[in-house]
């Protein structure tokens, strides 16, 4: 699967390896649909693509981001970890969704669960697909004229990763050029980011554990575990909340001046109704025992469910629908990422990450000047 250093994979390769993975995976559809499949064939590809995907990033992290070990060996490990994470995740995704219509159709579980899995991986597709036109596929042009300045050995490892820390963690430069934006993009990032890493986990403890024949804690009533996960799904909710809501009020305050431009209202409303319907939806689930002490580690929707105009006779209409229209919002949502401002938050720390580097830039400008010219029948300059 692998060629050389620098080519990537070519047409050639990836085709037949998507094909394969493809019918593969349509192949465990069936399989789950006729009965002969269960959930723990699903949630093992799943925890295999995690633990592989991350291993690709860690290994990506340490080839971008340092001199250490050999560069091919470690590009080559990369791109077989996420290559293979991949894969695996899609025929994670096959085999769940034939074992979930399997049980549906026989009776054993809600229809929506049905309609899940398929939009969570087209979203994701949406995802890749736009990040990569945006980031990747626009620079082709100028990574094939300009990659002979760029090596591994020219890397100033301390400039990177002191960029990586203020500009990619901390987001320094936004902090000095305006509190109030640093703020709002530090709470909807984070607050993002934090949460789709706790779903991930919750995908495996929530479904996987009891997949796998072990202890279902996400269903005993109490279980530190369960309310652990409930307390951070709220926190970083509400993150995201005070983000949009800090993002709204700094757009009415700027609507006349030159800042109006750093400001993307559908995208901020488009997020606080994700995260508002999601309150709604763990309002709906807990109202019949808000109660309950247990319920003040949702603290958040424990609150919606007070505030909520109708009682419990109503949460067996409501939570079904409001449950699907969140869940796709979320979708949705991860799928427009690359469409508006959003995708600022991938490519201005990469854009930061590459202008650290100023020994490369310096020889790349070197080389520009003196293939002018060289065109115009000048000596070369020096270094």
């Amino acid at each position: 699967m692998v060629e050389p250093a620098g080519k990537g994979l070519g047409p050639r390769v990836a085709r037949p390896w998507l094909l394969v993975t493809a019918g593969a995976g349509l192949l465990l559809l069936v399989v789950g649909v006729s009965g002969h499949l269960g959930a723990a064939w699903g949630y093992a590809l799943f925890a295999a693509a995690s633990v592989l995907l991350t291993g690709g990033l860690a290994v990506f992290g340490v080839f971008a981001l340092s001199q250490a070990g050999d560069g091919e060996k470690l590009r080559q490990t990369f791109v077989l970890l996420l290559g293979a994470g991949g894969a695996a995740y899609v025929l994670s995704v096959g085999a769940l969704a034939g074992y979930y219509i399997h049980e549906t159709l026989a009776g054993r579980m809600e229809w929506q669960w049905i309609i899940f899995g398929p939009v969570v991986l087209l979203a994701l597709v949406v995802l890749d697909l736009g990040l990569y036109r945006k980031l990747v596929a626009g620079n082709i042009p100028a990574w094939r004229r300009y990659r002979q300045y760029i090596s591994r050995e020219a890397i100033d490892a301390k400039a990177l990763w002191r960029t990586f820390v203020d500009e990619v963690v901390l987001h320094r430069t936004l902090f000095r050029a305006s509190k109030v934006r640093w703020l709002r993009h530090t709470l909807i990032f984070w607050g993002f980011v934090t949460m789709f890493a706790i779903e991930l986990a919750a995908v495996i403890v929530r479904d996987g554990f009891p997949a796998f024949g072990w202890r279902d804690v996400w269903r005993e009533w109490g279980n530190p575990v369960r309310l652990g996960f409930d307390f951070a799904y709220d926190f970083t909710g509400c993150m995201i909340l005070a983000g949009c809501l800090i993002a709204l009020g700094w757009r009415v305050a700027v609507n006349d001046s030159p800042e109006r431009r750093y400001s993307d209202t559908p995208t901020t409303l488009f997020l606080l109704f994700v995260v508002v319907s999601g309150f709604v939806v763990e309002a709906l689930r807990i109202l019949p025992t808000a109660g309950d002490p247990v319920h003040a580690y949702s603290f958040a929707g424990r609150a919606v469910a007070v505030m909520l105009p109708f009682g419990q006779p109503a949460v067996a209409a409501w939570y079904e629908p409001l449950w699907l229209v969140h869940v796709v919002g979320s979708c949705l949502f991860i799928a427009y990422v690359p469409v508006k401002r959003l995708v600022h938050s991938c490519a201005t720390p990469l854009g930061r990450l590459m202008n650290s580097q100023k020994g490369m830039l310096a020889a790349k400008k070197r080389g520009v000047l003196g293939a002018m010219l060289n065109r115009r029948g000048a000596a070369p300059p020096h270094a």
